[in-house]
């Protein structure tokens, strides 16, 4: 339903309701006493009051007047629009409901009236008036000033004509050159303007001030009288259209805490303030939510992990885009965090402060302390106890969260007296370890802190200034998602964004970025910010100055000449007019005026930075200085570090009054912290850049040696500030102002800021420490310094490497190895060097330098024994174990002597290149570690070597008893050690042999939960182990083969990213065999995977026989043996049994050590034996002699889990009856063996007992039963996932 009235009907309304509210106003104030009236303060309520009623009234008839404009937009379309029609007579307006449209309505009803109004109508009721001329434009809009005088004046008329005034921008009103007529004779051009300027001034301010008298803000004032005017007009302010004045509408309705209320407030303050309005960039927005709402909304699982890029030239505004759209009120609730790098600041603990600020904050906040708790108890279920204790180092704040953890923890290290024995021989490689854990710390950080109701907005802001190692990190956390195949808790809803100024990228960051865009895992969204177009300039001048964009035209054109619509620019721009008197705010006329001449002659710098260097040295002295000091600093300064800067209390309040008096000037800014930082990163390097090169040397050690004279040494407080005391030093040290008295005292200094960086994985801040802390020293120091020498030397040599700097790892091995005094301090350097080689698979090169490293601390070790001598060391370890029980060993005597675990650690150690060159002699090793574990004690070595042992006795005894027992002593042997990084290595050794009596499903379970301890612990050997048995187990068992494929891909590309190269082959040829099994076209509207060739970086290597061959030739004897059980698997499956038999063959003559693949070997071997027995030829007995033995083998494991193993021992008995001819014997067996792989979810194996039963029912005349075992193995494949061998047996079906 909708009513219609005559506008001048509505108008009446309108005044009605203004009148009612005013008279009930004075009934109130007439309840009011005589001397409540006379009070100051009440009167200046009333007055409020009336502002109020008449703004109110003034909101409505501006609505209202845009609808009007906008009816006589559609009318001038469509027919022709005359000045003489435009009369309030002529318009009717549409109100929205059943509304009675009665004379005297009640207020409820009126009230609906005012609000409801939805259209106007242009009727043309009054034809034009005799006489009247033709309309131009000028008189159309002189028209629409007429209407909108009496809407907003309570329908009266302009009271008086309206000459042109002087535009309030310029002082030129387009006079011509002659003389005006009528002007008198000797009166100059000048005098006549400026008569007739000060004519149209008293005109305009009459009709300005008639209109005030109605409540009209300025803004509609100005509005008015420019439309009411004819002739003489600015042509860059003017309306020249109806479409000018509905847009000047919208923009004032649009914003009328700008545009409608009085703008005087502020403009007194003689400042303009530009807000934290984002201003244009609505395409850049656009892209920008596109790839934010895929996290918010929750589509992570069909899209990739969303990367935003923002690039822009200094002062593009990229932090202002970024926080604008993501800081602002959504619905989506982002946890924001940013990280806001700094060349002052190492960048690594830029990203922890980042947390820890944010940690800080929601802390403080009680309404989040449900989230709190969320948070907490994700973090307890998927962290370890010492992960939790990591994670606290990185981030203090959130020490409260966990005291029991903490206690716990600190109650642990005393398990045993060997704590400091352990920290010395877990130096290099724990470091080593925590890059990863690092990595997967932040990423569960991620995971406890997001969800789909409240996604993190993760922000790493100016890029250029982060290093390589942050960049590693960033690209971790982002392509960490193809582990959620694994990991069902890791549900990240994580959108990153990354700004960097576009002129200062170099090779290395661009690198970093073209990788993003390489990677299927992310997608990556660009967006340059680069000048502001004109229009949006104008609409940020505009607002700023309270004035209608129309208005500003002439000034933006000039700004944006000569800012080039650089955001920063335009604001530093204008402020530099305020501050010159170029722009000023007029108290008479209530506005903001300038003089457009004096704007056209103010220079500016292209960069910028000049005109940011006059502001600053305009500037007291006193602030100046309080700036540069602060220029020194990191991003944030807070009363923790100002503290230790200015002892004394009025100090330090003069100091903080000239940071407040820089907020004023709009140079710094101040969070609810009462942190202090410049508003903007140009404005820092204005500051620092107004020092030379002798005041910023002098600076930074006056900053330093403050720090470090009163920061209390040997504290928690002294630790907060080491990093300030540290990094001042060293750059007041680079502009040559040091103190060479104290150098030594810096070297100590740098040392344990490099540990503790060291100790929270900063590898790199820890290179620049250490690297500053030798040059400190000169040169090697052999007296009383030898000692930090020492630890300098060998700590900058494992960060180099852990860096990647072979180059200065080398240079500081060999000064480190020059100057030591003794072996045990070579050790160190030793085990540096091995990982180095280790790292880049230089498996020979390692081995020959640990047996040098063992000779040298008394350990020869052989690496040319015989099977038979191999045997004899087994036997005689085994004996020495018969005598004692896992308890002597769990809570027997710990290894104290240093330089036997010394020789433990490396014989250990050398097990890595033996696994990859010489598998059989890993339990020569292991049972030397035993032997001397035995006499002298245990430690976590002692266990890895009681594991290696019991496979070699396993290998050769098949004593699966003796096997457990010490895996399971080994484990406890550890957990009481209290070695936490040790327990998830030992642990997986216990689940790989768990397969010989635990169900084969849950093994792969065990081994899958285990994969993240070992990623937690950073354990690198044992984690490319764990992935090689998930990809193989997964393979083999039954499980279906598309999420084997999954994981085994995830798994892959895993090790890529550690760089565990050494795994990658076995691993791609076991992804290739199910990727064969599973075939080309299971699914029609999937594209289907393809091998992983690529990750070797070898082109060489691009098929199965590329593999092998490279294997074969870099003498990889274990990974030899699994390319040819792939291949002897895929022919067994093809029923290619000849081939089979050739690589089972094959496999077992590289066979030098127990492999959890042998039992398959077996099983393909033994029923590829009987099938080919049956050729009946002069090998069929042979062939027999295989498949019997087999089965003794299979009889033995049997024993020890009929879950795994008695469906194949059945099997293998049916295949040797049915080759013995004895019918009912072989269905029987066969049958039996399909019932068992039932009831053990083998279906696989299921379906390979119903083709092999159809071959043999085929072969023997029983052809019906025979197309129902096919049509029953097809169902079994099809339900695997091997579609290959399904389609195979389709003509069955």
């Amino acid at each position: 339903m909708v009513a219609t009235t005559p506008l001048n009907q509505w108008l009446s309304y309108l005044i009605l309701r203004e009148k009612r509210k005013q008279d009930a106003h004075k009934s109130e104030e007439n309840g009011v006493s005589s001397c409540r009236k006379n009070n100051k303060a009440e009167q200046i309520i009333q007055s409020d009051l009336n502002k109020a009623m008449q703004l109110e009234y003034i909101k409505s008839a501006v609505s209202v007047a845009l609808l009007l404009v906008k009816s006589l937009i559609v009318n001038s379309t469509t027919s022709s629009l005359s000045a003489q029609h435009i009369a309030i007579e002529n318009f009717a307006v549409v109100i929205d409901g059943d509304i009675n449209l009665e004379e005297n309505p009640e207020d409820e009803n009126l009230q609906r009236i005012i609000d409801s109004v939805t259209q106007l109508k242009f009727t043309r009721i009054h034809p034009a008036k005799r006489g009247q001329r033709e309309s131009g434009n000028n008189d159309l809009l002189s028209e629409v000033g007429t209407l909108l005088h009496q809407l907003f004046c309570r329908g009266i008329k302009p009271c008086c004509d309206v000459s042109s005034p002087d535009e309030g921008d310029s002082d030129e009103d387009n006079l011509s050159d002659c003389e005006q007529p009528g002007a008198e004779k000797g009166r100059t051009k000048h005098s006549v303007r400026v008569a007739q300027k000060m004519l149209r001034r008293m005109n305009m301010s009459n009709q300005d001030e008639h209109l005030l008298s109605f409540g009209v803000p300025r803004n509609l004032c100005r509005m008015v009288i420019d439309l009411l005017r004819c002739e003489g007009r600015n042509e860059e302010t003017e309306f020249h259209s109806i479409e000018g004045v509905a847009e000047e509408l919208m923009q004032i309705i649009a914003k009328p805490d700008l545009f409608l209320y009085d703008s005087g407030a502020a403009g007194r303050t003689g400042q303009i303030s530009f807000g934290s309005t984002l201003y244009g960039r609505r395409n850049e927005t656009e892209s920008f939510l596109r790839a934010a709402n895929i996290v918010s909304l929750d589509m992570m699982e069909t899209y990739a992990t969303q990367l935003i890029l923002v690039d822009g030239l200094p002062g593009a505004g990229k932090t202002h885009f970024v926080e604008s759209l993501l800081r602002s009120p959504s619905e989506f609730g982002w946890i924001y965090i940013q990280a806001k790098f700094d060349p002052k600041s190492q960048p690594l603990s830029v990203v922890t402060s980042a947390f820890d600020r944010f940690f800080m904050q929601i802390l403080a906040n009680r309404i989040e302390q449900e989230y709190v708790a969320m948070v907490v108890s994700y973090m307890e279920t998927n962290l370890s106890s010492s992960a939790i204790v990591s994670l606290c180092d990185l981030i203090p704040s959130i020490r409260i969260l966990f005291p029991s953890v903490l206690r716990r923890v600190v109650s642990d290290g005393d398990l045993s007296a060997q704590s400091e024995v352990v920290a010395d021989d877990e130096f290099a490689s724990s470091s080593q370890m925590s890059q990863i854990r690092l990595q997967i710390l932040f990423r569960k950080l991620i995971s406890a802190l997001s969800s789909g109701e409240r996604p993190v907005a993760l922000f790493f802001d100016d890029l250029q200034w982060a290093d390589n190692r942050c960049m590693e990190l960033l690209t971790e956390l982002m392509e960490w998602d193809h582990l959620q195949e694994l990991d069902d808790d890791d549900d990240t809803h994580c959108l990153f964004v990354g700004s960097f100024r576009s002129n200062e990228a170099d090779d290395v960051l661009l690198s970093h970025f073209d990788n993003f865009e390489r990677s299927a895992s992310v997608n990556v969204t660009k967006i340059h910010l680069g000048g502001l177009e004109k229009v949006d300039s104008n609409i940020m001048i505009s607002e700023v100055l309270r004035l209608p964009a129309r208005l500003t035209i002439p000034l933006n054109d000039l700004v944006h000449r000569k800012t080039t619509g650089n955001p920063f620019h335009i604001i530093t721009f204008m402020e530099s007019l305020v501050k010159d008197s170029i722009l000023n705010y007029s108290l008479s006329d209530h506005r903001w005026v300038w003089d457009i001449e004096d704007v056209k002659s103010v220079s500016i710098d292209k960069s910028v930075l000049k005109l940011l260097a006059r502001k600053l040295s305009q500037l007291p002295d006193d602030i100046l200085n309080a700036l540069k000091v602060l220029s020194c600093l990191g991003p944030k300064v807070d009363d923790a570090l100002m503290k230790y800067l200015y002892t004394c209390p009025e100090s330090r309040q003069e100091f903080i009054a000239c940071l407040d008096s820089a907020v004023e000037e709009n140079i710094l800014g101040k969070n609810e912290d009462d942190a202090y930082s410049f508003v903007h990163d140009m404005l820092k390097q204005s500051a620092y850049a107004a020092m030379s090169e002798e005041e910023k040397g002098e600076k930074h050690f006056w900053i330093g040696m403050h720090l470090l004279g009163n920061a209390p040494a040997d504290t928690d407080e002294f630790n907060t500030v080491i990093f300030s005391i540290v990094d001042q030093v060293n750059s007041a040290n680079t502009y040559g102002v040091t103190e060479e008295a104290l150098h030594i005292k810096f070297a100590e200094l740098n040392l344990k800021a490099g540990k503790i960086s060291i100790d929270v994985s900063d590898f790199q801040s820890a290179l620049t420490y250490l690297k500053a802390g030798v040059s400190f020293l000169h040169e090697w120091q052999d007296e009383q310094h030898y000692d930090l020498s020492l630890q300098l030397y060998e700590s900058a040599a494992l960060v180099s490497y852990l860096n990647t700097d072979i180059g200065l790892m080398q240079k500081c091995l060999k000064i480190l190895f020059e100057n030591v005094k003794c072996l045990e301090d070579r050790l160190h350097g030793y085990l540096v060097m091995i990982q180095s080689l280790l790292s880049n698979s230089k498996y020979r090169d390692a081995m020959e330098k640990i047996l040098f490293i063992l000779e040298e601390l008394g350990e020869s070790i052989s690496i040319d024994v015989t099977p038979k001598e191999i045997y004899v060391e087994l036997m005689s370890t085994k004996s020495l174990l018969d005598g004692i029980t896992s308890a002597d060993v769990i809570h027997g005597k710990r290894m104290a002597d240093k330089r036997l675990r010394w020789r433990l650690r490396f014989l250990h150690l050398l097990n890595t290149p033996l696994y990859m060159m010489k598998p059989s002699l890993m339990s020569v090793t292991a049972c030397r570690i035993v032997k001397l574990s035995l006499e002298n004690g245990f430690c976590s070595e002692s266990a890895i070597g009681l594991q290696v042992y019991s496979l070699g006795v396993w290998h050769i005894q098949k004593d699966i008893e003796e096997c457990i027992k010490w895996n399971q002593a080994a484990l406890r042997l550890v957990e009481s050690l209290g070695a936490k990084n040790v327990i998830p290595r030992v642990a997986m050794n216990v689940h790989l042999f768990n397969y010989r009596k635990e169900p084969l499903q849950a093994t792969i379970e065990s081994l899958k939960e285990n994969h993240g301890e070992l990623l937690m612990a950073g354990e690198m050997v044992a984690l490319s182990m764990s992935a090689y048995h998930v990809c193989r187990r997964s393979q083999v068992f039954g499980r279906s083969l598309l999420t084997a494929e999954k994981d085994c891909a995830a798994l892959l590309h895993e090790m890529h990213q550690l760089r565990q190269m050494n795994v990658l082959l076995p691993m791609i040829s076991s992804h290739l065999s199910i990727l064969k099994l599973i075939g080309t076209h299971y699914d029609s509207k999937q594209q289907p995977r393809k091998p992983l060739f690529h990750l070797l970086g070898n082109s060489e290597i691009n098929s199965e026989d590329g593999l092998l061959q490279h294997a074969l030739s870099n003498q990889l004897v274990g990974a030899t043996q699994e390319c040819y059980f792939d291949r002897l698997m895929l022919a067994f499956w093809s029923r290619n049994y000849s081939e089979a038999a050739h690589y089972a063959e094959k496999y077992s003559k590289c066979h030098q050590q127990q492999r959890f693949s042998d039992l398959f070997q077996t099983l393909y071997q033994g029923v590829s034996a009987f099938r080919l027995a049956r050729l009946k030829d002069d090998k069929a007995r042979e062939w027999v002699n295989v498949g019997n033995n087999a089965i003794s083998q299979y009889q033995t494991w049997v024993k020890y889990s009929g879950w795994n193993w008695e469906n194949k021992l059945l099997l293998l008995e049916a295949e040797s009856h049915a080759c013995e001819g004895e019918l009912e014997m072989a269905k029987s067996k066969f049958r039996a063996s399909i019932d068992s792989a039932q009831r053990h979810r083998f279906v696989h194996e299921e379906g390979l007992v119903s083709e092999l039963m159809g071959m043999f029912l085929e072969e023997n005349g029983e052809v019906e039963e025979a197309k129902q075992q096919y049509a029953h193995a097809r169902s079994c494949y099809q339900k695997w996932g091997a579609f290959a061998l399904a389609d195979r047996l389709m003509e069955w079906a």
